[in-house]
């Protein structure tokens, strides 16, 4: 509970700087990509976590890897959450940014269960059917689940 807490107050934190420069969407690839990195790469991430590792050698192992390509925000952001010891949170961080990202760009991603994979065209008409009923731009998240027996499933959100 209180990771989710701490990881909405830094993803909010960088959604704040990240809006007033013009480089969310290049953080939240970046954070996306930094947290799959973390999950699936133990090493990586016992280097990270490892307290016995310096700071300064996992800012700089963290630098190198954006270096070049990332704003200094997005570096110093980085450097924040290994000096407060709280790089372990990563992958909540860049949950909760993708989803304030998406918030604050009024895109609502909606997941859609069917028996049998939708097409292009009836994505598309989801897509817009949705669009119109809830006035926001709407991101279609859809995979076939075998287990219906037939038709859709639809969610938005807790609805």
């Amino acid at each position: 509970m209180i990771e989710r807490t701490l990881a909405k107050r830094y993803a909010a934190a960088l959604l704040r700087i990240t809006d007033a420069e013009g480089s969310t969407e290049e953080a939240e690839a970046y954070l996306l990509a930094l947290k799959g990195a973390f999950e699936k790469d133990r090493k990586f991430r016992a280097v990270l976590t490892q307290p016995r590792i310096p700071r300064a050698a996992k800012k700089q192992i963290l630098r190198k890897a954006f270096e070049g390509r990332a704003k200094n925000s997005f570096l110093d952001f980085l450097d924040l959450l290994v000096d407060k010891n709280r790089i372990d949170i990563l992958p909540e961080v860049a949950d909760m940014f993708d989803r304030l990202a998406d918030v604050s760009k009024g895109i609502v991603r909606v997941q859609v269960r069917s028996w049998k994979p939708l097409s292009d065209g009836h994505r598309t008409g989801l897509q817009g059917r949705l669009e119109r009923l809830t006035g926001k731009k709407i991101e279609v998240e859809a995979q076939a689940d075998a287990a219906l027996q037939g038709g859709m499933l639809v969610r938005i959100g807790d609805t």
